[in-house]
């Protein structure tokens, strides 16, 4: 009877894992299938003083965050540029505040570099606002999956110039400078590593059931 009872709850476990794989990987094939298979999160990671708003901050850290669809990657004569659908920038002692005004990542193949810079079209100007770093990685990235993070040397410019980048907490000018100590990921949107990430967590647990 005891034996009967082991056999049946052991079943049930097995089942109940079986259930709830499907479901996870139900969800995930739908998510999948619903979200663009090239989002990419951009960051820029950096140091510089400024103002914002109006208000001037010394020197700080800064993380700028940006999501970009590989479907709307061009081509420009030295590489690729990605206009972002969104981004963000944090900065130390600062704040965290959503850029509004139009961005994009770059790489350029031919100077083994990447940025970020004011969005544009294919007739307009997108001048350069935070440089680097410059790596041989950037040679042949074409924009299409992740690289990174790479860290190097990097410069912040052109933030006077227009569009001036306004953001929830006002108008962000960072002072130029030619030796920022910066930082470069592109990784696959977060939303999708989590549910591979469940989906592999529920497989290993299953196995080890």
């Amino acid at each position: 009877m005891k034996a009967s009872r082991r056999s049946q709850n052991g079943i049930l476990l097995f089942m109940g894992w079986r259930k709830t794989l499907g479901i996870a990987f139900s969800l995930l094939a739908l998510v999948m299938a619903e979200a663009p298979a090239g989002i990419l999160m951009f960051t820029h990671e950096g140091n510089g003083s400024g103002t914002l708003g109006g208000n001037a901050f010394p020197a700080s850290d800064f993380v700028i965050t940006a999501v970009g669809d590989t479907d709307d990657r061009l081509s420009f004569e030295y590489g690729w540029w990605i206009n972002h659908i969104s981004a963000s920038i944090l900065i130390d002692g600062v704040g965290d505040f959503d850029i509004l005004t139009g961005t994009r990542t770059f790489v350029n193949n031919d100077r083994s570099i990447v940025g970020f810079s004011r969005a544009k079209d294919l007739g307009g100007r997108g001048p350069d606002l935070f440089d680097g770093p410059t790596d041989a990685a950037f040679d042949t990235w074409d924009m299409l999956g992740p690289i990174g993070p790479i860290s190097g040397s990097g410069s912040l410019m052109q933030w006077t110039l227009t569009p001036l980048i306004n953001t929830t907490g006002g108008i962000l000018i960072f002072d130029s400078d030619s030796g920022v100590s910066t930082t470069f990921a592109a990784v696959p949107e977060p939303a999708t590593i989590c549910l591979l990430g469940l989906g592999g967590f529920l497989l290993r647990r299953k196995r080890n059931a």
